[in-house]
């Protein structure tokens, strides 16, 4: 404290107080001999501590208008929004007044002092219409108890920096801090202290396939935790969860290009970081990646006309198929079974329309006439002309139709088939994803039936009720067999295929280096 102020200080505490008139007179003296000097100090000594220009300040308005004037001197903020009661207007004026503020400069608003919503609503109101600066500050010094926390929570969750003016000189006679002690104090944001469990909390929605809640999260965190590492893990956790949000959705483009980020940061980091949280998953994720990179072709192909393309194009059909047959475990661990369901009878209809892909049938528009028969696998065909191979291929079919029904229904063969119809043909052209190991029999088929029938009663398809569990896995089981069967047939390795699919979960990376624990 300089020797003026020091002065100026001991003969304001020996001012008379009794009355009335008194009282206002010690105050005057205080506000016209004492506060420029008091600012001229508290910038002096807390000058060095302010790092960057605060371009935006929030302020609540208390009743005393002193310790906010330190810090609008001190920071000299471009932007201000001041947050005021009925009783802290006339202080506001003050404040306005000493800083000499100009009216574009700055904004108020009132508040309820009881209320803290109110403060919430409004800090998220002018932090959005600023754009979300960076350089913000809220200022808590004054304002009610209630006004002040609540400012406080609404800095932490948006990650804004929280200053207040302290003292450890507070002088309760006089109600006042000791001129010359008025300090300015940073607030870290909680997630410094508290942001282990807000990982644990990012990673938990993660582990239970939220990847929508996860990355909301991890958004925050990645830029709050002060600790540069685990910044950089949760950023590339963030990409996990991005990625696999869009490809549970089926956003096949951004799932890929999340995916390709997040492997070239981890590419980027290996040598220097080589344990950093999923850098054991490299190689699975670059499998990942390598599956995405032939899913995002299906918009575009679709866009064009093209779904005949995704049924004969092997990788993209086969890259569909595990995506299906991912999702449907997904949504069985979140015991969704109606919904696994769904994804699993996807699934059988598109073993079904792979294997017609083969022989140039297509369910949406079948043309017989341009059937490309395997004549080793049904040598009937062989030597017959265009007109009696479609006769002999309607025969087949009426036949197992009766086996299957008891009746042949209609004799003709239908432009648009249905998933039963389908299966049937492809046993009529003796595809063997329907033949019986055992002989000619139709069992493969009435099995199909069986399940189709099953899935019927689901509330997504004809039925009103849920589907259970020993329904659901009856059903998935059923499919799986055949999905093998079909991987077999189509030389795909099923077991290699599965694993390159499932979906990793970041605490199981054996370098897991605490976070979220």
């Amino acid at each position: 404290m300089n020797k003026e102020l020091s002065r100026l200080t001991e003969q304001w505490k020996q001012m008379e107080r009794k009355t009335e008139q008194q009282r206002r007179l010690a105050d005057a003296f205080y506000e016209t001999d004492m506060m420029r000097l008091i600012e001229e100090d508290f910038i002096a000594r807390n000058r060095e501590q302010v790092f960057e220009q605060a371009d935006y300040f929030i302020v609540s308005v208390g009743t005393s208008y002193e310790p906010i004037v330190l810090n609008m001197k001190l920071f000299q903020p471009d932007r201000i929004l001041f947050l005021y009661t009925e009783k802290t207007e006339d202080v506001l004026y003050k404040i306005v007044k000493y800083c000499k503020l100009e009216p574009d400069s700055y904004e108020k608003n009132k508040v309820s002092e009881r209320n803290p919503l109110d403060i919430y609503r409004e800090i998220k109101r002018q932090y959005l219409e600023w754009d979300k600066p960076k350089k913000i500050y809220i200022d808590f010094t004054g304002g009610t108890k209630a006004m002040s926390a609540a400012a406080a929570m609404a800095g932490a969750m948006i990650d804004i920096q929280l200053v207040y003016v302290g003292t450890r000189n507070y002088m309760n006679d006089f109600r006042k801090p000791e001129p010359g002690s008025e300090t300015l104090f940073y607030i870290s944001n909680p997630l410094a202290v508290f942001g282990d469990l807000e990982i644990e909390k990012a990673f938990a929605l993660f582990e239970k396939y939220n990847y929508a809640g996860a990355q909301e999260k991890l958004a925050v965190l990645k830029e709050s935790i002060p600790d540069p590492d685990t910044c950089r893990q949760l950023h590339l956790v963030y990409l996990l969860a991005k990625a696999y949000e869009a490809w549970d959705a089926l956003d096949f483009l951004p799932a890929y290009e999340h995916m390709s980020a997040l492997n070239w940061q981890l590419r980027r980091d290996r040598k220097q970081h080589r344990k950093f949280l999923m850098m054991d998953f490299c190689t699975l994720l670059e499998q990942q990646e390598v599956i995405l990179s032939y899913l995002k072709e299906i918009p575009l192909l679709m866009k064009d006309k093209k779904n005949k393309e995704i049924l004969k194009n092997k990788d993209i059909i086969t890259a569909l198929m595990f995506t299906m047959c991912q999702n449907g475990l997904v949504r069985e661990q979140q015991e969704k079974y109606d919904m696994a369901t769904l994804l699993f009878y996807r699934l059988l209809e598109m073993i079904e329309q792979r294997r017609l892909a083969e022989y140039n049938l297509f369910v949406s528009g079948m043309n017989y006439k341009k059937v490309k028969y395997n004549l080793k696998r049904a040598p009937e065909f062989a030597q017959l002309s265009s007109k009696d191979r479609y006769d002999l291929l309607k025969q087949k079919v009426c036949e197992i139709k009766k086996q299957l029904f008891g009746t042949g229904e209609s004799p003709r063969l239908q432009k648009q088939v249905s998933l039963m119809e389908g299966f049937v043909i492809l046993h009529a052209l003796g595809d063997p994803i329907t033949a019986d190991p055992a002989g000619e029999s139709v069992e493969r088929l009435e099995q199909i039936r069986k399940m189709v029938f099953l899935r019927n009663h689901s509330i997504f398809a004809h039925g009103l009720g849920p589907v259970g569990f020993q329904d659901f896995h009856k059903f998935q089981c059923f499919v799986l067999d055949l999905f093998q069967l079909f991987c077999s047939l189509e030389q795909i390795p099923y077991q290699e295929y599965r694993e390159n699919m499932t979906w990793v979960n970041p605490l199981t990376s054996k370098y897991d280096t605490g976070m979220g624990e």
